[in-house]
């Protein structure tokens, strides 16, 4: 994993985390506003993690470090027939 997706994550969880920013629900219970703390967490990382990856993978220098894959023809070749006298 790239480590401006690991140092992404860190300050999400962080940010997120009960009484950091928000406390939601205010008048839950300590595991209900942890779980709703949870889902907002997954959401926004969901969202977000692809954009951040694309971003480190730039910034860390692999943006022309693409990878694919040859295109294979599911047909034999016409020089692997075997000739018929």
């Amino acid at each position: 994993m790239s480590l401006i997706v690991s140092i992404y994550t860190a300050i999400l969880f962080f940010l997120l985390t009960p009484a950091i920013l928000v406390r939601l629900p205010p008048s839950g219970s300590k595991f209900t506003v942890a779980a709703v703390h949870a889902i907002v967490f997954a959401v926004i990382f969901h969202f977000t993690h692809k954009l951040v990856w694309r971003l480190g993978a730039r910034l860390e220098g692999y943006e022309n470090a693409s990878v694919t894959m040859p295109s294979v023809s599911m047909t034999p070749a016409a020089s692997t027939k075997p000739k018929l006298p």
